[in-house]
This record gives C-alpha cells, sequence and structure tokens, in this order.
C-alpha cells in the first residue's frame, strides 16, 4: 500500500525555530495549490552559481557563497558616488562578512580574486582617490544574475501566477536590481534562509550538496495534491561532475545524512536513497521559506519602483 507524505507532520517542529509572523510566511506560501508546480520550477536556478566552480567550492562553500554574492552585489548597488571609500571594495566586503560571520578576510579576499579570474569581477580604481580600487560585476556575472532572477520570478509566478513577477519585470527593468537590493536587506534584518530547517542546512553547506539535496527531493516525490517519496537511484560520479563537488563529499553527506535520520535506509553508494518524510518536509519548507522570501521583497521593490524612492545604502 503506498505511504503518503504528510507535509503538515512536523509544522510545530519547524514553527518553533522561527517567529511566528515568518512560519505565517512560509505556511501560506507552502500550501498554496501550485507550491510545488514552484519548487519543481525552480530546479537548476543555482547551478550557474554553484557548479563548475571547484576553485571558489575550496575557498567558500555553497550556503555562504550565497550570501556573500548578494553582498557583492548590494555593496556595488549602494555604492555613493561621492564618497570613493563606500563601494564594493576589499576591505568592505571583509567588514560585511565579518559582521555576518559569513567568512574570514583572508577568505574573502581568495574569493573576490577568484571572481576577477572567472571574468565575474574587474578592478577599477577610483577616479576620486586614486588609493581606492572598486571591484565591478562584468557582463558575464550581470547576465548570470538576472538569469538567476528571472527565475526566481517564474518560480514563484509558478505558485503565485496572479502576481506575474515575470510581466512586471518585462514592465519595469529594474525590478530585479531593486528586490536583489530588498533581499540583501532582508538578510541584515536577520532573516535566515534555513535558521527553522537544520535537516536542509545539512546539505546545503557542503560543495554540491544544496543541488543534489534538490535533485534528491525532486526526483523522489511523486504526485501534486498527494505525494509520495519512491526511493531514487544517483550517480554520484555524475552528480559530482555536474554540480561541482566530489563524489567523496556527495557520499559522505549521504551517509551522514542516514546518521542523523534525514534517510530511511543506508544510501549504498547512491544506488538506494530513501528519505524520511522529516527531510522531506524540512526541504518544502526551506523552499516555501525561500520563494516566499523573494516574493515579499520583489512586492518591496516594486512599490519603491512605482514611488520612485531608492532604499538607503
Amino acid at each position: 500500500m503506498t505511504a503518503y507524505l504528510d507535509i503538515t507532520t512536523h509544522d510545530e517542529l519547524f514553527a518553533s525555530r522561527t517567529t511566528e509572523a515568518d512560519w505565517l510566511r512560509i505556511v501560506t506560501f507552502r500550501n498554496r495549490p501550485g507550491f510545488l508546480d514552484g519548487v519543481r520550477r525552480h530546479e537548476g536556478t543555482m547551478q550557474p552559481f554553484f557548479a563548475h566552480n571547484l576553485i571558489l567550492n575550496r575557498v567558500v562553500t555553497e550556503f555562504w557563497r550565497f550570501q556573500i554574492l548578494v553582498f557583492t552585489l548590494y555593496l556595488h548597488y549602494t555604492r555613493d558616488p561621492e564618497s570613493p571609500r563606500s563601494g564594493l571594495t576589499v576591505a568592505n566586503l571583509q567588514k560585511a562578512c565579518g559582521q555576518l560571520g559569513l567568512a574570514s578576510p583572508g577568505r574573502v579576499y581568495a574569493f573576490l580574486n577568484i571572481m576577477k579570474l572567472g571574468g565575474y569581477l574587474k578592478s577599477v580604481r577610483s577616479s576620486i582617490d586614486s588609493r581606492v580600487v572598486h571591484m565591478e560585476p562584468t557582463e558575464l556575472f550581470n547576465g548570470i544574475v538576472e538569469d538567476w532572477n528571472d527565475n526566481i520570478f517564474a518560480s514563484v509566478d509558478s505558485v503565485v501566477p496572479e502576481g506575474d513577477l515575470v510581466g512586471l519585470r518585462a514592465r519595469h527593468h529594474d525590478l530585479g536590481r531593486q528586490m536583489r537590493l530588498s533581499g540583501a536587506e532582508g538578510l541584515l534584518e536577520g532573516w535566515e534562509p534555513v535558521g527553522a530547517f537544520p535537516e536542509v542546512f545539512h546539505f546545503v553547506s557542503i560543495d554540491g550538496g544544496w543541488l543534489m539535496m534538490e535533485h534528491l527531493v525532486i526526483k523522489a516525490m511523486r504526485g501534486d495534491s498527494r505525494i509520495c517519496i519512491e526511493p531514487v537511484s544517483l550517480n554520484l560520479r555524475t552528480l559530482a561532475k555536474q554540480f561541482g563537488g566530489s563524489r567523496s563529499n556527495l557520499m559522505r553527506a549521504l551517509e551522514n545524512g542516514y546518521e542523523l535520520g534525514l534517510l530511511d535506509a543506508p544510501p549504498r553508494s547512491g544506488s538506494h536513497v530513501v528519505l524520511t518524510p522529516l527531510m522531506a518536509c524540512a526541504f518544502l519548507g526551506f523552499m516555501a521559506n525561500y520563494l516566499s522570501f523573494f516574493e515579499h521583497r520583489s512586492a518591496i521593490a516594486l512599490a519603491r519602483i512605482t514611488a520612485g524612492s531608492r532604499p538607503q545604502a
């Protein structure tokens, strides 16, 4: 007899880990009819930021890299033309990452240099103070960021079609940038992508783990209104190449996941991976938190655009 997943089973646990307001936002978004469509639509959205960056993986793992990239753009966007020491500089990003506990000054320095070598950032000396060197996103990096942003809008639209973020983005070309600004402000205000879902953190904190987790859960889920979880076989060698991790790290993540109660059976080198209801529910809660956050921040961005106001740096 098929066992169906009750996605509300662990709600009391998850709710206890976050604020009442944040939990209401999460569960309201998760319980919409199109939620699973949005989750499936999101698959692969993070791959350009995580995959094929083996050197970068050794410096900053995926979860922290996502937030560092957010603040890399935030510092660039909020640069004051009359204040040469504002904006994206090595010192400013080191300070921001230190305050948020994202990376040490040495790792930030290495991160920025690798981004420069990869063609994502370029150095520009200040025209006001020649001692100051700013980092600026290249067309390559801006293109990847806009693609990510459009995929986020499309994923949210799958859940909340009446919001029509894709259509709004076509009419308001600055919507993506303003949403990213507002998103960074949300992080500064204390939003935690995985704070209520440490089960998810187990995967997103290792190289290739975020992408493997998303691929695994989506592949395991069957159905829409009634979800069942089926065993999954993973070719870890192929996934390691595809997701920018290592086969041994991905295998270790699965083995440790079983020991932590996130998998129902030993993973057998990836040939028989069975998610527990806890892990499946945690992933869905995480995705509801993640996508609804950007929905909320897009609304703030749109309000600023239509009001003609700008956020404070």
